[in-house]
């Protein structure tokens, strides 16, 4: 399984490495601006431009043919469908990691209010990836890697529609309450969570009666 998850890193570690950059490059100014608009994109960004990188290792077994020796290694194929969701919980938290360490010297260098909106924020940009991920592992495992982008961008939209969705429900049911927003951001984790659970299990009856 270690290998399994290494080697899936190993095939997109530049990419990571870039995303890291390009996510700390803009961070940084604009928690610098203090704009509450911009401190929200802050916590935001990371978490739409890390986790992506996962979705590419599916991309890169099959370009490679890993895919197809993977498949003759001593491990049942729920493992290896598992390497790939742990991969994608990895860049996940590494992900609010970084964020959060920002966030956390900003709040002693700068202002204490840097970190206000941040865990609600924060809870909201993994639930869009976990909404996110829930579609793509089933439908690339059904469509093959020659529809990913088209696959990753309607799972982008799948999560932005389930967070609008979720939105309306909450002001439908508990209206304008106080902690509301705190409310819908756990909800709103919580069912993404759901879907991305049921995604894997999902993900692994298709995988075993994938023929390669």
């Amino acid at each position: 399984m270690k290998g399994l998850i290494l080697n899936n890193l190993y095939s997109i570690d530049k990419s990571v490495k870039f995303s890291l950059l390009i996510s700390t490059a803009a961070i940084i100014p604009l928690i610098i601006s203090g704009n509450p608009t911009a401190l929200k994109i802050a916590v935001l960004l990371p978490f739409l431009i890390i986790p992506m990188n996962a979705f590419e290792v599916l991309k890169q077994d099959s370009m490679s043919g890993w895919n197809k020796f993977e498949i003759t290694l001593p491990l049942k194929k729920s493992k290896i469908i598992q390497s790939k969701f742990i991969t994608f919980l990895l860049l996940l938290f590494t992900s609010l990691l970084l964020t959060f360490a920002l966030f956390y010297c900003a709040s002693i260098f700068i202002s204490p209010t840097v970190m206000d909106d941040f865990f609600n924020i924060g809870l909201r940009g993994m639930g869009m990836m976990f909404c996110a991920a829930s579609l793509v592992y089933p439908l690339t495992y059904i469509f093959g890697i020659e529809k990913s982008d088209m696959i990753t961008m309607g799972s982008i939209g799948f999560a932005f529609v389930m967070f609008f969705f979720i939105s309306f429900l909450m002001k439908v049911f508990i209206g304008e309450m106080k902690g509301a927003e705190e409310i819908f951001s756990l909800s709103f984790l919580l069912v993404s969570i759901f879907l991305f659970i049921l995604s894997y299990a999902t993900s692994v009856i298709i995988y075993r009666k994938k023929e390669f």
